[in-house]
């Protein structure tokens, strides 16, 4: 820009130059060379033209410093530094993958076989059920022995071999032991109580063996607890039961009376 300036200031000058040194030469040709008057009139020019060149140079410079501050201002191109490609250290980045579905398989549609026929293989022909007779009803099974019972208000509460003390061979001592209640709370008349051996579901009345009892005997109100013990002739196996008779004493000890049963059985087996 500064150069600019100088250039414009340089031929501003040169101008001014041109038209002084013009003016000059219109003066020095009217000029009389002759006469005193016109070495005066020199002399006088001569200052005036002094005068007229110093103002000249003072109006040049003038005009150069206002020629150079009336220039225009041309701005001056501004460099641009464009940013440049960063290197990057670290590895390229990988770009992700973009989900794609995989392409299925599609059947090739095959031929559809036309269906065959199937025969149909005969049944054989329904058979009516005929109406069965039903049996009658049969009577429900009695087990087998004698059921214990209440006799008279006499129960059985227990009944059952000792442990280790029979002998179970032929007249060997079974022993036993028994607890009779009385539910009534007052005597009970009865003639024998004891035990009856039974054998291939027929009472031995023939080995009962009588514990407790006599003529018009009474059962007190608390009962009776008795321990005993009898001895069967015969091997076999068989089974033992708590019985009681209110027939006459003789009958019951012989045998020969009504023996109702007060507890469950108890097997055994007499071993030869």
């Amino acid at each position: 820009m500064n150069s600019n300036k100088l250039l414009i200031g340089v031929a501003v000058l040169a101008g001014l130059f041109f038209i002084a040194g013009g003016a000059l030469v219109y003066l020095g040709n009217n000029r009389d060379d002759g006469s005193a008057e016109a070495a005066t009139a020199v002399a006088d020019t001569s200052t005036q033209e002094t005068a007229v060149a110093q103002e000249i140079a003072t109006g040049i410079a003038a005009t150069i410093a206002a020629a150079a501050t009336d220039i225009p201002q041309i701005p001056t191109e501004t460099a641009v530094i464009l940013p440049t490609n960063t290197v990057n250290s670290g590895p390229p980045a990988t770009p992700t993958p973009l989900a794609t579905a995989l392409p299925t398989n599609t059947p090739i549609p095959t031929d559809t076989p036309i269906p065959t026929n199937t025969a149909i293989p005969p049944t054989a022909a329904p058979i009516i059920p005929t109406n069965t007779p039903i049996p009658p009803p049969t009577d429900t099974p009695v087990p087998a022995g004698p059921q214990p019972g209440n006799q008279n208000g006499l129960i059985a509460t227990y009944f059952g071999l000792q442990p280790g003390r029979s002998e179970f061979r032929p007249n060997g001592k079974i022993w036993y032991e028994w607890t009779v209640e009385n539910t009534t709370g007052g005597n009970v008349t009865y003639s024998a109580i004891g035990v009856m051996p039974r054998r291939n579901g027929k009472d031995e009345n023939q080995w009962f063996q009588i514990n407790y009892g006599g003529p018009n005997h009474q059962m007190p109100p608390e009962g009776l607890s008795w321990p005993s013990w009898l001895s069967v002739p015969e091997t076999g196996n068989y089974t033992l039961r708590l019985v009681v008779c209110f027939d006459q004493f003789e009958a019951c000890r012989d045998g020969q009376g009504t023996y109702h049963t007060l507890s469950n059985e108890v097997p055994i087996t007499i071993n030869p």
